[in-house]
């Protein structure tokens, strides 16, 4: 068992929901239902991680998953309509305001269900405590989409496939305005 260490829980809690906060807070339109995340207004479906995850809530946040036995979280947050402008480089910065003694260690573009995006993973600190971040940002048909990972670093790589099925398992809706 993974121990939690003093404040890092909830540094990597309210790091997860930064995304959430940056895009207008709107509110949640979702649903899950059989291991399906689905949110109609915004246009998306995932399929939720089956083993260890439990769906949580956050204001600001459409989605969010925290593990049961880890220091780790997911969120999910869309915009519709977008409410920031700029470039996906200059809206992946965004998720990490508030981040001390940050370290760029990748940023690369992605394509997720046939759309293209930016994935960055940082590490930091939040508020004193080491923690590892893995976002992707995602602009489709006028909604602003922020996918974030977050876990301390020393097990950020155990749970980080978790993420890559979470990426895997999403869906736009080709219907979405």
């Amino acid at each position: 068992m993974i121990r939690s260490r003093p404040g890092l829980s909830a540094a990597v809690t309210r790091m997860a929901f930064i995304g959430g906060l940056l895009t207008g807070c709107a509110a949640a339109s979702g649903r899950v239902v059989d291991g399906v995340y689905v949110d109609a207004a915004k246009g998306i479906r995932v399929d939720l991680p089956r083993s260890g995850w439990q769906v949580t809530q956050s204001p600001g946040a459409d989605l969010v998953l925290q593990h049961t036995g880890a220091d780790t979280s997911m969120a999910v947050s869309a915009s519709c309509p977008e409410q920031e402008r700029g470039s996906l480089p200059a809206l992946a910065r965004h998720v990490f305001f508030g981040l001390r003694q940050v370290e760029w260690l990748r940023q690369e573009p992605i394509v997720l269900d046939g759309v293209a995006g930016l994935e960055t993973v940082v590490r930091g600190s939040w508020e004193g405590a080491p923690i590892q971040v893995r976002s992707v940002v995602i602009r489709r048909k006028g909604c602003l989409y922020d996918l974030i990972f977050v876990a301390p670093p020393e097990t950020f790589e155990a749970r980080d496939a978790d993420f890559d099925a979470f990426l895997a398992g999403w869906q736009f809706f080709s219907d979405k305005p």
